[in-house]
C-alpha cells in the first residue's frame, strides 16, 4: 500500500506539477499541499486531501503532518482559537465584510510545529499562493527553522494530545469557543471558500 507521500507525489505528477523523476521533499510537500485551493474536500482525511487536491486549514495540516512523520520528522498538530474580525477581513468581500460587521465569527484554525534539522518552526500551508493577490498572508518560503506567519490573529494555542483523533480535538474546542456562534462560523468559511475559489480561478 502506498505511503502518503508516494501518493502525493503520484498526485502531483499526474497534474504536471513535478517532474516524473521527481520525489517529494518536505520543502515541496509543503509547497504542493500549500498551493491546493483552500475548499473543503469530501472529508478530512489525507488521502481525500490528496485525491480530492483540495482542503482547508485542518484537511491541509493533517496530511502535511502524516507526511512529514513519514520522512522521519517530529510533528505537531496544533489548533489556535481566533475571531474573524472587521479589522482582518477589510480586504475580503462586502458580504463577508457584512457578517462580521454584526458580530465577530469565531474559528479554531489548524497549523502543524515540524521539527527540522535547524530546530523546531511553524508551518502553516492554509492559503495557496493564487490567494496573495487577494490580500491572504501566503507563507512563500520554506526555512527549515524559521517559523511561518499563522494564517490567523491567535489568541490561545493548543498541541492535539497524543493518541487524540486531531478532528475529534478540534470538534471539541470549536463547540467550547464558538458555542451559538458555530453556524455563523460555518457559514462564514463556507463563503470565504466559495470566494477564494471563485476569485483564483477566473
Amino acid at each position: 500500500m502506498a505511503t502518503l507521500t508516494e501518493l502525493l507525489e503520484q498526485e502531483a505528477r499526474k497534474r504536471g506539477l513535478i517532474a516524473s523523476d521527481e520525489t517529494v521533499t518536505a520543502e515541496s510537500a509543503f509547497a504542493l499541499v500549500r498551493d491546493m485551493p483552500y475548499q473543503r474536500a469530501s472529508t478530512r482525511r489525507p488521502e481525500s486531501i490528496i485525491e480530492e487536491w483540495r482542503g482547508t486549514c485542518s484537511g491541509k495540516h493533517y496530511a502535511l503532518d502524516r507526511i512529514f512523520r513519514e520522512m522521519g520528522m517530529d510533528s505537531r498538530v496544533i489548533m489556535c482559537t481566533h475571531r474573524f474580525t472587521p479589522d482582518n477581513t477589510a480586504h475580503f468581500p462586502a458580504d463577508l465584510r457584512a457578517l462580521v460587521a454584526r458580530q465577530p465569527v469565531p474559528d479554531v484554525h489548524t497549523y502543524v510545529r515540524l521539527e527540522s534539522p535547524q530546530g523546531w518552526m511553524t508551518v502553516d500551508a492554509t492559503w495557496p499562493g493564487s490567494a496573495g493577490p487577494l490580500g491572504m498572508p501566503v507563507n512563500g518560503v520554506f526555512q527549515p527553522g524559521a517559523d511561518m506567519a499563522i494564517a490567523c490573529d491567535v489568541i490561545d494555542a493548543f498541541e492535539v494530545p497524543a493518541g487524540r483523533d486531531p478532528q475529534d480535538f478540534k470538534e471539541q474546542l470549536i463547540s467550547e469557543f464558538c458555542g451559538e456562534s458555530g453556524q455563523a462560523r460555518d457559514d462564514f468559511i463556507e463563503g470565504m471558500s466559495r470566494w477564494l475559489s471563485e476569485a483564483t480561478q477566473a
